[in-house]
């Protein structure tokens, strides 16, 4: 009934895949208070952007989807790791095969610092999530982004979080399967870590996460539009067509 009834709304309007995807994420964010997208290895692409070409960062997901989403067919778009006062990424960052960002294993404080932090990498078509200490070499990488804290390490919730924490936020993190699927999470309604740990592991079978950032965060699909933004984001993550 929902596909005819769109088909008496859009006339000749094709319905994509990633529409699908996008509907059905919607969907589940009304009933679950969190979004995600499942990215399709086959069809789809991953990028991360943070300057334009002339060193101007993008700074929102608007001015990027306006930059980029005449030459790139963006399916999904959201906030990447956290990043320092100076609006620099707070740890590793690669840019198309470039470290613009060396890795930060140094103490501090704040979520980035809890550990083990991570790092989301993209290399020969492959994607990781590794911890600091795993993490391998950077030559064969096209993408990458430090972060943290680590939410899921082998399908187990980090044992720093409690269920009963009262630090409630919206947030957003990355996350594999054990069989590789790759998804992007955003929750809809303030979750301490627990809480968000636990809906990936239930209910989408995630077993490495890990967080980017929170109480900023904003994601981006073609059927949800671009977010307001009332705080600059630095990297940027996206699922593009191939």
């Amino acid at each position: 009934m929902f596909i005819r009834q769109i088909k008496k709304i859009r006339g000749l309007w094709l319905l994509s895949a990633w529409f699908f995807s996008s509907v059905i994420n919607a969907q589940n964010s009304l009933q679950t208070g969190v979004s995600f997208y499942k990215v399709n290895p086959e069809t789809e692409t991953i990028r991360m952007y943070w300057r334009q070409d002339d060193g101007t960062p993008y700074q929102t997901l608007g001015r990027l989807i306006d930059a980029k989403g005449k030459s790139h067919q963006i399916n999904m778009a959201i906030n990447g790791g956290i990043y320092d006062k100076e609006y620099r990424p707070e740890g590793l960052y690669i840019e198309n095969g470039k470290t613009l960002r060396e890795l930060n294993t140094k103490s501090g404080e704040g979520n980035f610092y809890i550990r083990p932090g991570g790092v989301f990498s993209i290399g020969n078509g492959q994607a990781k999530i590794e911890t600091l200490e795993a993490f391998g070499a950077i030559p064969d990488i096209t993408f990458a982004v430090q972060s943290g804290p680590m939410l899921l390490q082998h399908g187990k919730i980090n044992t720093k979080f409690s269920q009963t924490s009262e630090s409630r936020k919206i947030r957003n993190a990355v996350g594999l399967t054990a069989k590789g699927d790759i998804y992007f999470l955003l929750s809809r309604q303030p979750m301490n870590f627990y809480e968000f740990a636990h809906y990936a592991a239930e209910q989408l079978n995630i077993t490495e996460l890990l967080y980017l950032d929170g109480t900023i965060s904003g994601m981006y699909t073609p059927s949800g539009g671009v977010p307001s933004q009332r705080y600059p984001f630095v990297t940027m993550i996206t699922v593009e067509r191939k």
